[in-house]
């Protein structure tokens, strides 16, 4: 009988954590990104107390039939694959928890069926997501900007020329040469200095680059 109850006890903890921790189940899918752990539990709430004492845990993906728990760390809460065995639980975060990242500010929201973050990040200029965690900018092609240089790089793509502007110190925008691989950084925008439109006639390729600053309603 004293066992029991115990068990009683311990599975009403395990479920009062699940509830105030964690969103309702999302049915039919399953969470990508990196998985921490996969074991199997006796019950949905089990995981979830399971998540809450490893380091990392954000969600994890429950197959009922079975019990497999697969606590996960994933950066995108949105990228799921339809599965009909699984269910997704996602962690209640909090600004407290520090889930901004790229210098973005955080402010406490409460939860709803359209928000299950426990959280809001407002993004620098150059930075969208729910974590800020993606980098956003446009393109002027053929167009750059004379003098001003604040760094070069060799890259790969527009993507890596940005990034490479987004953590050099004083970086306002760039030019990238699709035609040599080359990353230009400036020290100033297009804003506070004139673009030059026909820069294509010496530098083939060329594109100058910019941090967008409004988010689209995905990002």
């Amino acid at each position: 009988m004293l066992s029991l109850c115990f068990l009683l006890v311990g599975s009403a903890s395990a479920f009062r954590v699940q509830q105030e921790a964690f969103t309702l189940p999302t049915l039919g899918f399953r969470l990508l990104g990196t998985q921490l752990k996969s074991q199997y539990t006796r019950s949905t709430a089990v995981c979830a107390q399971d998540c809450m004492r490893m380091s990392g845990c954000t969600a994890y993906n429950y197959k009922r039939d079975n019990g497999t728990c697969q606590l996960m760390a994933a950066e995108d809460l949105n990228q799921v694959e339809p599965d009909p065995e699984f269910q997704i639980v996602i962690k209640k975060l909090k600004c407290i928890e520090n889930p901004c990242m790229n210098e973005g500010t955080c402010s406490n929201d409460p939860t709803s069926v359209h928000n299950i973050r426990g959280y809001k990040c407002h993004c620098p200029c150059g930075r969208c997501g729910s974590n800020c965690n993606k980098l956003h900018f446009g393109l002027v092609e053929n167009a750059c900007i004379y003098m001003f240089n604040a760094g070069y790089q060799k890259v790969e793509n527009p993507r890596d020329c940005m990034s490479f502007c987004w953590h050099t110190q004083g970086c306002r925008s760039a030019d990238y040469i699709n035609s040599a691989g080359a990353c230009w950084l400036n020290s100033v925008t297009g804003d506070e200095e004139p673009l030059t439109m026909d820069c294509d006639k010496w530098y083939p390729g060329v594109a100058y680059l910019f941090f967008n600053c409004t988010c689209d309603v995905d990002n």
